[in-house]
């Protein structure tokens, strides 16, 4: 191996070691590991403040006027670059960090054309960044079969997958967003904040088309689960829409004709046992994180339901 390839090894020694992996750093802490994210923070918001100027540290990532209308003029040239800059550095950072994909995802739209609005939203969630560079991620050790809301006897691994939609809030184009987060035995792995490519026509569709995009990726995360450790995965798809999650339950699409298509392959796929489509209560529905301006205390609360800390690493 060493004839062909760069080989190195590190190993956790105890609490406050890390070790670094595919730009990650991982930090062993008390109880458990804290996962960095592979973006320098401090540099990415040096990097923006050297060419737009000092940012003052926010308390609250966004408000809702990230969704009105956008009328303002274009930005020059090279402040559109830099822009597109700092947007492609959250993009990567949002990975690691939930409470930033909602509104990166609406300041991403922008890329192609950044206007003044869309940078002045940027400052506010570059003085949020600033103000919380020391978030991270905490995983602790997982037990067998013990889920954040569902627990199982067999098989060891269980996959929550949270979905969750607004509905047409966005004030410019009418689409909503869908929104999912994925837990494994009670931890967060992965999530993500998308604008639907339709206008839906009521909430139940919205909510729809979020369950099939939530139950896509955990799909996906669920054979690389079982493929990693050869186990079966015990997978769940919650929602907090009843009518939904009942329109998903049944079979056959009734008179709802133009969503047949994902209709029928959620209806499949809950059918054949493949996952377990159960109801959230809203107040406890992680994926509401990706969906909207959220206040600092909402934020705070769904923080602590994912197992995140306020870790200096």
């Amino acid at each position: 191996m060493k004839e062909q390839f760069s080989v190195s090894a590190s190993v956790l020694e105890g609490e406050g070691s890390s070790i670094s992996f595919l730009k990650r750093k991982l930090v062993k802490v008390d109880h458990g590991l804290a996962l960095a994210p592979g973006t320098n923070i401090d540099k990415l918001v040096e990097n923006f403040e050297s060419h737009f100027g000092q940012v003052r540290v926010q308390h609250v990532i966004c408000d809702a006027s990230i969704q009105l209308p956008d009328v303002s003029s274009n930005l020059t040239s090279r402040d559109a670059y830099a822009y597109r800059s700092a947007v492609g550095g959250l993009l990567y950072l949002a990975r690691d960090r939930p409470d930033l994909l909602f509104c990166v995802k609406e300041l991403s739209a922008k890329m192609a054309q950044p206007t003044v609005t869309a940078l002045q939203r940027l400052k506010k969630v570059m003085g949020y960044v600033k103000g919380t560079s020391s978030y991270a991620v905490v995983i602790a050790e997982p037990e067998g079969g013990q889920g954040k809301w569902k627990n199982t006897n067999e098989p060891f691994w269980v996959l929550e997958s949270a979905s969750d939609s607004d509905w047409s809030s966005n004030k410019e184009h009418r689409r909503s967003t869908s929104a999912g987060i994925h837990l494994i035995n009670g931890f967060y792995m992965f999530g993500s904040s998308r604008t639907q490519r339709t206008v839906s026509l009521s909430s139940c569709e919205a909510e729809l088309h979020g369950m099939v995009s939530t139950l896509a990726d955990g799909i996906y995360i669920r054979r690389c689960l079982s493929f990693l450790t050869g186990a079966d995965v015990s997978h769940y798809l919650l929602t907090d829409s009843s009518s939904a999650r009942q329109l998903a339950s049944k079979q056959g699409v009734g008179k709802v004709r133009h969503l047949d298509g994902k209709i029928l392959w959620i209806q499949q796929h809950v059918l054949s046992g493949d996952v377990f489509l159960q109801q959230l209560p809203t107040a406890w529905n992680v994926a509401d994180l990706c969906t909207k301006a959220l206040r600092q205390q909402r934020v705070k609360v769904l923080f602590m339901n994912l197992e995140c800390a306020k870790t200096m690493v």
